[in-house]
């Protein structure tokens, strides 16, 4: 008790003492206002989260940052919303003749701010802001007291092998997107600050600390633009007498991991999950090996061989079904009449048809071909310019998702698949809709974000939950628009391949919060031992659309489909992998690494896969009480990869060879 006493003392007591405080209490947490300056500074419980906020806001270059607000008010009043009860905190004040508002909702697990900015009086209907920051700390503050800090950096979308980071306290921290989570790796106390509105803005968070624990400076904010999120110009500005910032939640978590988890869970809050018309997805995509030699033969091959070989082993999903998906070619491979044909096929297997579309992309490159369904229109008309030019990335000029010729070219696709009878679509390079231009066609429109939610609603729209909609390359947000969607780009069979999709799984499991499941991309077997391909396998287990990707049509290589058969068909591993959702991680790892261990639960089981990414064999011991389990009990445990039975008590000691992994199955008896 002593200590605890000692650690609220030297917390609560870091910022200075004006006369002019004024301190609003809710439920543990205290917002404490200068009504001098306008800086406030929030407790939880014996923690300062944040010191000394003045918010920030502007157009472009041209900024505000002020050191103190004039004229500063402050108020309280009781709230209820869709996130719950709560006490509103209102704390203006003026930077010239332009006043700021930030509201600090105070709810019984978090606390949501926004900021609002008035235009000055008078001020021209042209008033404009691309950058508003709720949260811009001015002085620093202590975290935790004691080292072992880290703060976890999350990327925008996951196009281009980007990597989510996490950096120790004192090293330079990337801009982080959309939510940003720091933690004491031997507490895993954690503070998450995180937008919880994805309709309009792009968001970042910025944070500087020094090697003694402390937070130097925080800045929260929509109106992100960089590289990372792909863009070639300033965000967007949104105008009109008031403009106001996304919603930013404040987590003070006792294990980072669960902050994560309420973060994503108030997100789905305010832009609920899709409808759920199918369990976890099982299934088969033809980018993995065939690419672009997929043929209605082939494709027809592969259901056939899933049916006979794969499925009677427990490759399938609750309901019994694997998908069979199209990626990219399929429109050089198959007639038009064979798309019926190959649903029929697939449906007698006990299986579902998906196929592939690119909805905000030319891959054609041709800005003079007619748009067949509005020829009024050309496909230069439909893109998304920067100073005049087309935004190119990944060798496809971007759409603008507002324009009625995309929207007609997505009708009419979309359509004619639902028409074949496909039930699944992998909707890839989402990201190019979201990119920030000059104008859209739709005036109304000013932000990458608002035009992507327009495409993305729309659609929703045509679907109309007639097929399971899986987004490959995209923004992590908005996540309301499909089921589900890819956790990292393109992944094959290699220890490379799968460490990589668990740097994702590691600091993005949450994301199934607010989408129905994650995806880890096809599993490819050929080209790598029999031991990567039980970590790759593991890795789609652990995440949640569990996809293979080899040639299993009459052409693929013999052995591959031996090992496709014995490791894909592992009736445990694929039970655990329908009764679970993505996996989290037990521990963090540094930089752009991914974790090693990772567990989740169902009613009867706790499960830990343990991987060895090494080129060596490794011992790992992790003690049980990492995983909420008693220490002093023995636990009854089977490895389901070696159907090994073993006893547990007090930690669990594995050896792992090289390049390989285990995957143990706790009873909670």
């Amino acid at each position: 008790m002593r200590k605890l006493f000692l650690s609220c003392l030297i917390l609560t007591t870091a910022f200075p003492v004006f006369s002019s405080n004024k301190t609003y209490t809710f439920d543990g947490r205290q917002v404490i206002v200068d009504n001098a300056s306008g800086a406030v500074t929030i407790v939880a419980g014996c923690d300062t989260i944040i010191n000394s906020n003045i918010p920030a806001w502007g157009l472009d270059d041209n900024r505000r940052r002020p050191e103190t607000l004039s004229n500063v008010k402050s108020s309280s009043r009781r709230i209820s919303d869709i996130h719950g009860d709560a006490l509103r905190v209102s704390v203006s004040g003026f930077c010239g003749k332009e006043k700021a508002t930030v509201d600090y909702d105070i709810y019984p697990q978090f606390i949501l701010t926004r900021l609002s900015v008035d235009a000055a009086p008078g001020a021209n209907t042209d008033f404009a802001l691309n950058y508003l920051a709720p949260i811009a700390t001015r002085r620093p503050f202590a975290f935790t007291d004691r080292t072992g800090n880290y703060a976890i950096s999350v990327p925008y979308d996951n196009d281009a092998w980007v990597r989510y980071t996490n950096t120790h306290f004192g090293d330079s921290i990337p801009e982080s997107y959309e939510v940003a989570a720091i933690f004491n790796a031997d507490t895993r106390k954690g503070l998450i600050i995180g937008s919880v509105e994805h309709d309009v803005w792009k968001s970042a968070i910025r944070t500087t600390t020094d090697s003694e624990a402390a937070i130097t400076s925080l800045e929260a904010f929509g109106g992100a633009s960089s590289n990372l999120t792909r863009d070639r110009r300033s965000h967007g500005a949104v105008a009109g007498s008031q403009v106001k910032s996304p919603r930013f939640i404040i987590i003070a978590a006792n294990d980072w991991r669960d902050g994560l988890e309420l973060f994503a869970d108030q997100c789905a809050t305010f832009a609920p999950q899709m409808k759920q018309i199918a369990p976890r997805p099982f299934g088969w995509n033809s980018w993995g090996k065939l690419q672009t030699k997929i043929t209605y033969q082939k494709a027809i091959e592969v259901s056939d061989f899933i049916h006979d070989n794969i499925s009677n082993r427990g490759f399938h999903d609750a309901d019994g079904n694997v998908v069979i998906d199209l990626d990219a070619f399929w429109d050089f491979g198959f007639k038009n009449h064979q798309h019926r044909e190959f649903v029929e096929h697939c449906r007698a297997n006990g299986q579902k048809a998906g196929i592939y579309y690119c909805p905000f992309t030319d891959w054609g490159n041709n800005p003079d071909a007619t748009i067949g369904e509005l020829p009024q229109y050309k496909m230069g008309d439909l893109y998304i310019r920067v100073n005049g030019e087309p935004v190119v990335f990944d060798g496809a000029p971007a759409l603008d998702p507002t324009h009625p010729a995309t929207k007609a070219r997505i009708k009419r696709q979309l359509e004619q698949f639902i028409d074949w009878g496909y039930e699944y679509v992998k909707i890839d390079f989402m990201a190019h809709g979201a990119y920030e231009g000059d104008s859209h066609f739709d005036p109304a429109v000013t932000t990458g974000t608002q035009a992507f939610n327009q495409g993305m609603a729309f659609i929703d729209s045509v679907v109309d939950n007639r097929m399971w909609i899986n987004l490959s390359i995209a923004p992590l947000f908005p996540a309301n628009y499909a089921h589900s969607r890819r956790i990292s780009c393109d992944a094959w069979g290699s220890v490379k391949d799968t460490e990589y999709v668990l740097n994702a799984l590691t600091y993005g499991w949450w994301l199934d919060h607010v989408y129905l499941f994650n995806d880890a991309d096809h599993v490819v077997y050929e080209g790598a031992s029999d031991a990567e391909n039980r970590m790759r396998i593991t890795s789609s287990a652990i995440t949640g659309v569990y996809f293979l990707g080899d040639d299993m049509s009459n052409g693929g290589k013999d052995d591959t489909k031996q090992r496709v058969i014995k490791n894909s068909g592992n009736p445990e591993l694929n039970a655990m992998a329908r009764n679970c959702k993505s996996f989290r991680p037990v521990e963090h790892a540094n930089g752009t690494a991914a974790a090693d261990m990772f567990t989740n639960h169902d009613a009867d089981y706790v499960y830990v896969a343990i991987f060895n990414f090494s080129d060596k064999a490794v011992e790992k011991s992790l003690p049980l009480r990492r995983l909420g389990l008693s220490e002093s009990a023995e636990f009854s445990a089977q490895e389901l990869w070696s159907h090994d039975n073993i006893s547990i008590r007090g930690a669990i000691k594995a050896s792992i060879p090289a390049r390989d992994v285990k995957v143990y199955r706790i009873a909670k008896n």
